[in-house]
């Protein structure tokens, strides 16, 4: 549990580097919960700024896809920036990695060094170094959302202009990476058994972490590892594997579209 010295500390540094002119309660709130891995909500004066934010359905609630690190540390796929930081400070404090003399630092043991690459990380610190483990599953989700009106009514007023740069925007932005079609191969599409013969690289690593939870085959004394059974051993050619492996196990799989 985080200790109110430890939350007026931070506060103190937020407000020190801060416009105090431009910056609201909520925006600090959210950094708060952001660094400590906590929920504030309880404490915040009036819950508009909750509700625009679960309007807008972004920011760091936002389920996303984890790096194989983290995959493998977590032993899940995807998961809400807040809940990968929570998850985090609980381990940190179940394995005691907080210096004692400054518990803003985190000392990092095997795991978390895996992870960061470092042997000791401030807190803040910390945060900035998950950006390169979190990564968005829908990359043009909120892009429309943040036009100022009078730029969305200019566009508008543009007429035939709009749709075709929408379209280039999506052929350019949209469909490239993690998130791009990929032709399956046949052993996969069976496995899928829904008649489907492509899928993003995000969507069959999804299929796959669901049929795993659906079936009970993380090992009950390490999550990280997947024991498969006939019908996953005979698409992957393991029997077992570590979670954060998916990946990799179905490049044989997984292979480019032709244009």
């Amino acid at each position: 549990m985080v200790s109110d010295s430890e939350l007026v500390n931070r506060l103190r540094e937020i407000l020190s580097t801060s416009d105090l002119n431009t910056t609201t309660a909520g925006a600090v709130r959210r950094q708060l919960e952001q660094d400590f891995g906590i929920d504030l909500s309880d404490r915040k004066k009036s819950n508009g700024e909750e509700t625009i934010k679960k309007k807008r359905g972004g920011g760091f609630t936002k389920v996303c896809s984890l790096s194989p690190q983290l995959q493998e540390f977590l032993g899940v796929p995807e998961l809400a920036r807040t809940e990968v930081v929570k998850k985090l400070w609980e381990y940190i404090r179940e394995k005691d990695l907080q210096d004692p003399n400054n518990r803003r630092n985190i000392k990092c043991d095997e795991k978390l060094h895996s992870i960061f690459r470092v042997d000791t990380i401030n807190m803040f610190q910390m945060n900035k170094a998950l950006s390169k483990h979190i990564w968005p599953l829908e990359v043009d989700q909120e892009c429309s959302s943040h036009s100022p009106p009078q730029e969305k009514k200019q566009k508008r007023q543009k007429g035939e202009d709009v749709e075709p740069k929408r379209k280039e925007k999506k052929q350019k932005g949209g469909t490239t990476g993690f998130l791009k079609p990929l032709q399956l191969s046949e052993a996969f599409t069976k496995f899928l058994g829904t008649g489907e013969t492509s899928l993003s690289r995000a969507d069959a690593v999804k299929r796959i972490w669901d049929y795993i939870k659906q079936n009970n085959l993380q090992d009950p004394s390490d999550k990280r590892i997947i024991l498969c059974d006939e019908k996953l051993k005979e698409l992957l050619d393991v029997d077992s594997f570590k979670g954060f492996a998916v990946t990799k196990l179905l490049t044989a799989h997984l292979t480019k579209m032709e244009q």
